[in-house]
């Protein structure tokens, strides 16, 4: 299971890192093939974004728990944002304003404007957590609850 997400996890960074350069451009209008650097963001080729930063943060936080900590998640995001932690070269580029809202706050946010899709590619390793150990659905709806209170 532990190399099925760290296959995982590569497989984020890479398609990341490959989306980078593109990001927020119109379908149809580029073409990707390798990596490349200085597009949209203006970083090298192979940079991740808040999304993988994010992700690895979640992993550190479960490897170092041995649990969902969402206390621990939320200070290594923090750690993300305020500190560069879990970047490629210690910065921060790319941190949505509902992002960096809840984590000032410390909570989520639910109005019509902040349902953004980052967090569906941050909650990778949560699945492996729950499938891992084999939870019902009951289980993981208390799991995903704790995280979404």
């Amino acid at each position: 299971m532990k190399d099925k997400l760290k296959a995982a996890v590569y497989g984020l960074a890479i398609g990341d890192a490959l989306g980078v350069p593109v990001e927020f451009k119109k379908r149809g209008t580029f073409h990707v093939d390798d990596m490349m650097g200085y597009g949209t963001h203006q970083q090298p080729a192979g940079t991740w974004s808040d999304d993988t930063s994010m992700t690895l943060a979640t992993c550190d936080s479960i490897r170092e728990c041995g649990t969902v900590d969402c206390e621990d998640m939320l200070e290594n995001f923090r750690k993300w944002l305020f500190n560069a932690a879990y970047t490629v070269d210690n910065k921060v580029f790319d941190a949505g304003g509902t992002t960096v809202s809840a984590l000032r706050m410390g909570k989520g946010m639910d109005d019509l404007y902040s349902n953004g899709n980052g967090s569906l590619m941050r909650i990778l390793p949560l699945v492996y957590y729950c499938y891992s150990r084999n939870m019902d659905e009951k289980e993981i709806y208390e799991v995903v609850k704790k995280l979404f209170k």
